[in-house]
């Protein structure tokens, strides 16, 4: 075997799936920094992704390059990403073995026939990460893989295509290109880099290097095939940066914003994340310039998000934009009595859901838990429940202290003022 590395074909970022007929978002970077790379950085082999490769040259060429020669590659099918599902199959038309197939357990039903029938392992990731059982439980799966083929145990063929067509063991395995010399590249950022510069960017408030850093990222994308799943983040995060900065003024900013995120369909996306910030966006705008159509596009977004996953986030910010309409049409003189019980319906809906991700075991391994506490708070805060609302308010704000974290406890209660003013003009 020529000198070993693996290649990792998988998605970049927050990806959206559809197993079981219902949208969940799952953390792909999570994958493979929690349960792949630590396995292949302790057996000592280089392990990387496309999007670690730098932005020289074709990304796409450099891409299957590394599909045909790297001797193992391991595929995540999660999400069942056209991409990688392409990449996959050229992967079987050139390697005879040494593919790993891993899956995230509920999309494994949706599998293609065509590759069904050969080892997919499974393994256990919710939209709030992965458990901590469960990435010591797959690390000691995939060390045992790799080191099956590292001591020669796995000699079948792991390729639909060689085993189908009885083709050669080792038909497949190209011969090495012979390497040109040539004077040193200069060091460019992988597009890895750029996004994790434009994140830390983002939190430390500084908007134009972060969107210096996604702009590069999204040329990068839109001129190589093999990087355009990330082109939705991307846009996301250059239309998040741009609302953020206020630059040249606050509403010019959510204007920009607002023309970013049209490249994603908002209106016709069934992406939670896209609608979320959609509503975000026209939320803020309604703020500054009273105008109801905004007003009317953040209800349709977050209630449309939450229809579709049912999720605490889309759901508390559509009760608040709801009522928000029951205080316009009473200033008309207008009958709201359909939003008022519209907003308590989503309201009971948001605390049944909280609960029940509250009465999970596995609860306190979410890393949202300070964020599920503050939304019952608040959601108690709508129904006038006070002894329960402060029950929760005190729970976030013992962990909140013991996170470190400010900025979340200051959101809420910047939130809670809000509703207390609210509240009192809709009575």
């Amino acid at each position: 075997m020529p000198e070993l590395s693996c290649f990792v074909i998988i998605g970049y970022g927050k990806k959206t799936s559809y197993a079981l007929g219902r949208p969940r978002i799952l953390d792909l970077d999570q994958t493979y920094s929690l349960l792949i790379k630590p396995v292949f950085d302790a057996l000592g082999i280089p392990c990387h992704r496309a999007i670690d490769k730098n932005l020289t040259g074709s990304i796409d060429k450099l891409m299957l390059e590394e599909i045909q020669r790297a001797p193992i590659a391991l595929v995540d099918i999660s999400t069942l990403n056209p991409n990688v599902m392409w990449e996959l199959g050229v992967r079987h038309s050139l390697r005879d073995k040494y593919t790993i197939m891993i899956c995230e357990k509920e999309q494994v039903s949706s599998i293609p026939f065509d590759i069904r029938s050969f080892v997919v392992h499974a393994y256990t990731h919710s939209e709030e990460g992965i458990p901590y059982m469960e990435v010591e439980r797959f690390r000691k799966v995939l060390t045992d893989l790799v080191q099956g083929i590292l001591n020669g145990s796995k000699k079948e063929s792991d390729s639909p295509v060689f085993t189908f067509l009885n083709l050669a063991q080792g038909a497949g395995t190209p011969v090495a290109p012979v390497a040109v010399p040539g004077p040193p590249a200069e060091k460019v950022d992988s597009m890895a880099e750029l996004l994790d510069k434009a994140a830390k960017a983002r939190k430390s408030n500084d908007f134009p290097l972060a969107l210096e850093c996604l702009g590069k990222a999204r040329a990068a994308a839109e001129s190589n095939i093999s990087m355009l799943d990330n082109i939705t983040y991307i846009v996301s995060q250059q239309a998040l940066c741009t609302y953020k900065s206020k630059q040249p003024t606050e509403i010019e900013a959510l204007r920009e914003a607002e023309k970013i995120m049209s490249r994603l369909n908002p209106d016709i996306s069934i992406d939670p994340e896209i609608t979320g910030l959609s509503g975000a966006i026209a939320k803020r705008l309604y703020d500054l310039t009273n105008d109801p159509a905004m007003l009317d596009r953040a209800i349709a977004m977050y209630e449309k998000g939450f229809m579709m996953k049912q999720d605490y986030y889309n759901g508390i910010n559509a009760i608040y934009v709801l009522l928000l309409k029951v205080k316009l049409l009473k200033s008309q003189g207008q009958d709201a009595s359909y939003q008022k019980l519209h907003a308590e319906t989503i309201r009971q809906a948001v605390l049944i859901n909280t609960s029940q991700l509250e009465a999970d075991p596995d609860f306190t391994n979410r890393n949202d838990v300070l964020w599920i506490l503050l939304t019952i708070a608040e959601a108690c805060h709508y129904g006038g429940e006070n002894a329960k609302m402060l029950a929760y308010e005190e729970k976030a704000r013992q962990l909140a202290e013991q996170l470190q974290d400010k900025f979340a406890m200051a959101s809420y209660q910047d939130q809670k003022e809000r509703i207390d003013l609210l509240m009192t003009e809709i009575v």
